[in-house]
């Protein structure tokens, strides 16, 4: 391990470099609605684009009838094109997991985040809506980062010290979910069509992509002019261009207790997120917030969030297991979730409701890095965690297609005793990991 100084100044620029990241992929998020509202307009003149209203028509299939005007069907397009974002995470996470095990973390960080930039580059010079398609599934390809930043991370710490680790890359996230669609918003009123020298086929939302591109640009700067390499270890076994990450998992890390973390990371985030992708129809529909409010409690969450992997992990971390730390993260969360379908209009109760949910969240994740990296050889760390951030990403390409189907069938009241209910099953499944892990070998 390095010295002190210089492993704290690594861990620093990591973070930061992990902020930029994030702040650029979640600068997209406020956009999605009047983004896809405005390629399917121009797509009805389009003969690129007709794909598109094609999509539309095949998607008004599977909403109830009362449910099919545009806004319902433009969200519905939004959560499939997250879902194909986090599908693409999932399949080349465990590739640039392996490969920063082989070649480091400093290049395989470098080359991400180029791509990262590239896509917004792409998105920015879009055309029309297929390009636009084709830069953000460069760019799910490219989102390989944080796996690698999280072994990274684990490098530079003490095996007790990983929970904690987990937790500073946790509140890393968590200030780029904060900042990112608020510079966004900002970005989008910023008309770049409008000035003199720019181009025809400019498009409305050119000022976000240049902001998330010069994002981008700038972590690749950091990580190649300041990043110091964290990994002395190098695996022998060559790295697949594109692998198949349930045969890596099968074959790479033959850890039962590994294998089960991956599943507990898998169905927590398919539950989560499928509580995540309703909570905006929640507040819309039931609260009737206009999307200026709604930013404002997702400001608040993402408060709690940092506050909650920045310091209470820290502070747990210092005299409790990551096993109990992630029991209380689950045991925190059920009941909250489905108090809070109770509680429209009442916005005050249902901040109260959010900040037990919140706090809970910002424990689980953490403590399930923490748990995968003590239960992995030190010179696998990085596909360990790449692999935990992949199966996680399949559960949020799989998870709002769930939640939007209890949503709009069941109702807000039903759907959300149901995600309670799955988390309280998955808090009695996580019980059967072991009380004490200790690192594995190299």
């Amino acid at each position: 391990m390095k010295s002190e100084p210089a492993s704290g100044l690594n861990k620093t620029l990591l973070l930061f470099i992990l902020f930029l990241d994030l702040v650029g992929f979640t600068l997209i998020f406020p956009l999605v609605p009047d983004l896809l509202e405005h390629y399917l307009q121009t797509a009805k003149g389009s003969g690129v684009d007709a794909w598109l209203l094609a999509v539309r028509d095949f998607a008004n299939r599977f909403v109830p009838a009362s449910r099919t005007n545009e806004d319902d069907v433009i969200i519905l397009l939004g959560g499939a094109l997250a879902a194909l974002y986090s599908l693409l995470q999932f399949i080349a996470a465990p590739h640039w997991g392996r490969l920063s095990d082989r070649l480091g973390r400093r290049p395989v960080l470098i080359v991400t985040s180029i791509g990262l930039a590239a896509s917004h580059l792409f998105w920015f010079l879009s055309p029309n809506f297929t390009a636009f398609v084709f830069a953000r599934l460069f760019g799910g390809l490219m989102a390989g980062n944080m796996g690698v930043a999280s072994a990274a991370m684990a490098d530079l710490s003490r095996p007790e010290e990983r929970t904690r680790a987990m937790g500073l890359v946790g509140a890393a996230f968590g200030l780029g979910f904060i900042l990112g669609p608020v510079i966004g918003g900002l970005t989008s009123r910023i008309a770049l069509s409008e000035f003199a020298l720019a181009p025809a086929w400019i498009g409305p939302f050119a000022a976000p992509a240049l902001a998330a591109f010069l994002l981008s640009a700038l972590s690749a700067v950091l990580n190649f002019a300041f990043f110091a390499e964290t990994s002395g270890n190098r695996a022998d076994r060559e790295a697949a261009w594109i692998e198949n990450p349930f045969r890596v998992l099968r074959a790479a890390l033959r850890d039962t207790s590994f294998d089960r973390i991956v599943f507990i990371n898998f169905i927590y985030i398919f539950i989560f997120s499928a509580y995540e992708f309703t909570f905006t129809f929640l507040y819309k529909l039931e609260f009737h917030l206009s999307p200026l409010e709604i930013g404002l409690v997702f400001l608040y969450i993402g408060a709690l969030l940092v506050l909650g992997q920045g310091g209470l992990v820290r502070a747990l971390s210092k005299r409790f297991s990551p096993r109990a730390i992630l029991l209380t993260g689950l045991a925190l969360m059920p009941a909250p979730v489905y108090l809070l379908s109770l509680t429209p209009p009442a916005v005050g109760l249902s901040l109260l409701c959010l900040a037990p949910i919140a706090a809970g969240s910002s424990l689980v994740q953490p403590a399930l890095a923490g748990l995968a990296s003590l239960a992995a050889p030190e010179s696998q760390q990085g596909l360990a965690l790449s692999l935990l951030r992949s199966f996680g990403s399949l559960g949020r390409s799989l998870g709002p297609l769930a939640g939007a189907y209890l949503y709009w069938f069941l109702g807000a009241g039903f759907a959300y005793m149901l995600i309670g209910g799955a988390l309280l099953a998955l808090l009695a499944y996580s019980l059967r990991l072991p009380r004490e892990k200790q690192h594995a070998a190299t």
